[in-house]
């Protein structure tokens, strides 16, 4: 399996890469550099600065991509950022074989065991479905936002979202409907006018937006109990990753460096952010 982590070429992002990548190192060795390929945006809005080639200190295999603005000629917003998903994923994906099994994440993730061996076959992705009693509710009080986009009566989606893990050409199957659907979200009248959603919506779009792509083009998300979210759950022994994304309360990430890591619980995860820690301090 290749994980592809979607980063900008920034400094929040810069040392959330260098988190994935060392970690990937400690838990693969060598082969981590077969398993991982990062997709690297360019710059964050049109008026920063480009950069062809990654001025990071990082060996990880890589590709540096154009944002969504670029790539899709639309509007520069920051409720539009989660397009660079698809559309890094877009400029990537005929580096691979059709059968390759890649796992797309975001760049507030890492690998702290070795992934599990799945079986995945065509037309179907795994996913963590813990989202969707969070914040989705996309079975059951706000399916209405995706059910105009079904073909299927309903019958493939669960609400999941990252890691996504499937066949390459599983992905290309979708890719076009969950960058069209995401879109076509965002200026709905009867989303974007409905006090109920409120403006967290929109950065949420993507997620919807695979759920009703994978629901249209009958690809079915099956859900996997293996990511450890701080806050949403506890770190058990058949998560090999943890998403860091609203950890309030110890890993920060609009906080770091500012933060006590000596308050860190004790467990896996948060041993493994200490030990790279030590190391990216003193790099």
């Amino acid at each position: 399996m290749i994980s592809i982590p979607v980063a900008v070429h920034n400094d929040l992002f810069r040392w959330q890469l260098d988190l994935f990548w060392y970690n990937h190192k400690l838990t693969y060795g060598r082969d981590a550099y077969d398993k991982a390929h990062a997709v690297i945006i360019k710059r964050n809005t049109r008026h920063s600065e480009i950069f062809e080639n990654c001025a990071w200190d990082t060996d990880i295999p890589h590709s540096m991509c154009e944002p969504y603005f670029d790539y899709y000629d639309t509007v520069d917003h920051q409720d539009n950022v989660p397009l660079n998903i698809q559309c890094g994923l877009a400029q990537i994906i005929d580096k691979f074989d059709d059968d390759q099994l890649i796992e797309v994440i975001d760049c507030d993730m890492f690998h702290f065991r070795p992934h599990p061996k799945l079986i995945v076959g065509n037309d179907q992705l795994v996913v963590c479905d813990i989202y969707e009693n969070w914040h989705m509710y996309s079975l059951g009080q706000y399916k209405y936002l995706i059910e105009p986009y079904f073909k299927n009566n309903g019958a493939h989606y669960n609400g999941g979202f990252v890691p996504i893990i499937g066949r390459v050409r599983t992905f290309k199957k979708i890719l076009k409907d969950w960058e069209f659907i995401h879109r076509h979200l965002l200026i709905r009248n009867d989303v974007t006018n409905d006090k109920n959603m409120g403006t967290s919506f929109k950065w949420w779009a993507g997620m919807y937006s695979l759920n009703a792509a994978c629901e249209r083009n009958a690809v079915q998300m099956v859900s996997e109990d293996s990511c450890f979210i701080p806050t949403r759950n506890n770190c058990e022994p058949q998560h090999y990753i943890g998403h860091y994304s609203v950890d309030y309360n110890y890993f920060c990430k609009r906080k770091f460096p500012s933060l006590d890591f000596s308050a860190f619980p004790d467990n896996l995860f948060y041993n493994r952010i200490r030990v790279w820690y030590e190391q990216w301090k003193g790099g």
